[in-house]
């Protein structure tokens, strides 16, 4: 974990403990193990700190993620590759996901269930394909789940940060197809 993650990481400690108010950088600085001077490096002043903070723990939104598989005028394939592209996105900004930190790191609760990917115009696109025998024949809520599974993977098995643009941008729709297709 870099310094201003152990910051970040002091910090909400701090701001919980004590409130903004009450919080002081010295013991944020003392707790992450470096010099005040850094904590105004990495964040300027406690103010934007507690913006920090407040980032970190606001739980993201989906709804940018799951654009793509509403875009009807793309291809499956087009569509799948969009959503991993844009999930690595979004965990990428999420700073409480620091793997290689804590292993038992703590998942937003949005991410915990695959039900943000029960959209009517996936499930339809979906359904369509497998009319056409493009994918399987699988229950649409196996292949939702299975979906959402890929996207976690990298979080559940503590796959280092570094690696995660090659999972997401590659491995990761490849998978989905290496499962779901038909022909």
């Amino acid at each position: 974990m870099d310094a201003a993650e152990r910051i970040r990481e002091a910090a909400i400690q701090e701001f919980a403990q004590y409130g903004y108010d009450g919080a002081r950088l010295e013991r944020i600085a003392r707790a992450a193990g470096v010099h005040t001077a850094q904590i105004h490096y990495y964040f300027r002043n406690k103010r934007f700190l507690y913006e920090a903070v407040q980032k970190a723990l606001t739980p993201p939104s989906l709804e940018d993620v799951l654009t793509p598989l509403k875009d009807m005028t793309k291809t499956l394939p087009e569509r799948i590759q969009g959503f991993y592209e844009r999930f690595y996105s979004a965990i990428e900004s999420m700073s409480s996901l620091s793997v290689e930190s804590s292993p038992n790191h703590r998942l937003p609760a949005i991410l915990l269930s695959p039900r943000p990917l029960h959209l009517p115009e996936w499930i339809e696109a979906l359904r369509s394909a497998q009319s056409f025998g493009l994918i399987k024949p699988l229950q649409v809520e196996l292949i939702l789940t299975y979906q959402w599974s890929i996207a976690l993977m990298p979080l559940w098995f503590s796959v280092p940060k570094n690696q995660w643009a090659d999972y997401y941008l590659k491995d990761a729709p490849k998978l989905f197809w290496e499962t779901v297709k038909g022909v």
